[in-house]
């Protein structure tokens, strides 16, 4: 090999030890941030912390005729909607928002006992658009609770000039008469409905009672509800406390059949009244009440045991 070639092999041998020097020495280059989705778009709508954080997801026609200059979320429809997810860390829930997954956002309250969950029920990229559909459920002490609707929101993107805008929001309610789960929950939240209704309506009839017997007492109690319930004509206004009646006096309202016995005396000193599940397979509870004003429940069981075996209703109304 000649003095020349080996001067030519150490020079280009010289020549890629400087460069790879170089490369080992030159400052990496800065990670490129990943561009926005669609969905990153529409947590920084409504829980970002910009003061353009909402209104630059807005179409400029909506924003130029929705939106003028001067106004705030006090007086204006769009500014006021754009300020819900603030208003929820505002009042001291924890908010947590997640970029993938299938749930959105996640709002604690009452120190962790309810839950609301956001969730994505679909992400659909069709055409332009992102179509993004959500749900909303609602957990007390853990158990999931049954909605009379399911609320579903369907927000449509476009992405414009590397800005996701919000094109379309769709309302909808969801009742899913298929799901079991669901028709069992809505069931029982009725059912407790009915029975706070019927504890309710016990009590008020009670009350009359006490102030039938207080205006008359040449009269004793009465086993008459169109009588507890008629207004003195001859009373004077103010004077007059005939509370409203919501089953308007009928002995059957809202499931339950209401029944007034044992006016007995004369005048009468004692009265007893019942609410009993008209649906008698329904496994509703029996309410009853008599002038010592203690209500009572039974499950089951027949109506003459409740002022015998029932179990006293709690002064908040609970029956546990």
């Amino acid at each position: 090999m000649s003095k020349l070639c080996v001067r030519v092999i150490f020079a280009l041998a010289a020549f890629a030890g400087s460069m790879a020097v170089q490369a080992q020495s030159s400052p990496p280059s800065p990670p490129q941030t990943p561009p926005q989705s669609a969905r990153q778009a529409l947590i920084e709508m409504f829980m970002g912390k910009g003061e353009n954080d909402f209104t630059k997801h807005l179409p400029d026609d909506a924003r130029r005729t929705l939106i003028r200059k001067g106004e705030s979320p006090e007086t204006n429809t769009i500014l006021r909607i754009s300020t819900i997810g603030h208003q929820l860390a505002a009042q001291g829930n924890h908010v947590e928002t997640f970029d993938t997954g299938s749930t959105l956002l996640a709002s604690e309250q009452n120190d962790h006992r309810d839950k609301i969950e956001v969730n994505v029920e679909r992400d659909s990229l069709i055409g332009e658009d992102d179509e993004i559909e959500l749900s909303v459920q609602y957990y007390k002490d853990g158990q999931l609770q049954s909605l009379p609707v399911v609320p579903r929101l369907i927000f449509t993107f476009r992405q414009e000039k590397e800005i996701w805008r919000l094109t379309e929001v769709t309302a909808a309610a969801h009742v899913p008469l298929t799901d079991s789960d669901y028709l069992k929950g809505l069931r029982k939240q009725q059912d407790e409905s009915n029975e706070a209704q019927a504890k309710f309506r016990l009590t008020l009839i009670a009350g009359a009672e006490t102030g039938y017997i207080a205006r008359h007492p040449d009269q004793g109690y009465t086993c008459s509800m169109p009588t507890l319930f008629t207004h003195d004509q001859s009373a004077t206004p103010g004077e007059d406390s005939v509370p409203f009646d919501p089953g308007q006096s009928s002995s059957d309202w809202n499931g339950y059949s209401f029944a007034l016995t044992d006016c007995e005396g004369n005048p009468p000193t004692k009265f007893r009244i019942t609410a009993v599940p008209t649906d008698s397979d329904a496994g509703l509870k029996t309410f009853c009440n008599d002038q010592s004003g203690t209500m009572k429940f039974v499950v089951s069981e027949k109506t003459s045991t409740c002022f015998s075996r029932g179990k006293p209703v709690t002064s908040d109304g609970g029956t546990d």
